[in-house]
């Protein structure tokens, strides 16, 4: 066949090469600011030096961050796959909430596990208090996630009292978990220290489980 009968090619769809630019510059600026934050600590840091390490503008910057702290900390710990709300709302029908989250949550860790800059973040927030305030934000956004799939699960609105309610309580459960391990530790112990934990939860807080 020549050249001139030929199929033209299909472009790549616009939309997915914006989406994957936004994300690689996203994540550009948030490995620039770990990388920044772990070498000089988060008092020696500014916008201005995490921009020119990623070489980006301090336009651009304000376009995914709201400040330094959050380019380090507000990393979106899915990467690839089903998100939070999809996982939970995927477990086997009749599964008890708390076992729905736990498993849910389980293998977010295990994604997040694979990426080195989660284990960083850990690090860093226990090093540095003041970094406390703006996890702890972040950490509400991952409740608010759950429920969200406890949702849509009982076909019921999110910030109606049951899904906020399981959602709080396993929510505890995550972060009594993730305060007990030293990241450190494999990550292993991690999942062992989670599955306890929901196991605890589950048996109504049995002393002896």
């Amino acid at each position: 066949m020549s050249s001139e009968n030929a199929a033209p090619a299909h472009p790549a769809a616009p939309g997915g090469i914006r989406e994957r630019k936004k994300q690689e510059t996203r994540d550009a600026l948030h490995r620039a600011a770990l990388r920044l934050y772990v070498e000089r600590g988060p008092d020696a840091v500014t916008i201005s030096d995490i921009c020119e390490a990623a070489n980006v503008s301090r336009r651009t910057f304000f376009n995914y961050f709201d400040s330094k702290d959050d380019a380090v900390l507000d990393r979106d710990e899915e990467g690839s796959g089903r998100s939070l709300p999809e996982r939970i709302a995927a477990r086997p029908e009749g599964e008890h909430p708390l076992e729905v989250i736990h498993q849910a949550v389980r293998a977010g860790i295990v994604n997040s596990l694979g990426h080195p800059t989660w284990r960083e973040r850990q690090q860093l927030v226990r090093r540095h208090p003041q970094l406390v305030q703006v996890a702890f934000a972040s950490t509400r956004r991952t409740r608010d996630l759950m429920a969200e799939g406890i949702a849509r699960r009982t076909g019921r609105q999110p910030d109606d009292l049951y899904p906020r309610v399981v959602a709080s309580a396993a929510h505890a459960v995550a972060q009594a978990a993730l305060a007990r391990w030293n990241p450190e530790d494999s990550g292993d112990e991690l999942l062992d220290i989670l599955d306890e934990s929901f196991a605890i939860a589950a048996s109504g807080f049995n002393l002896h489980v």
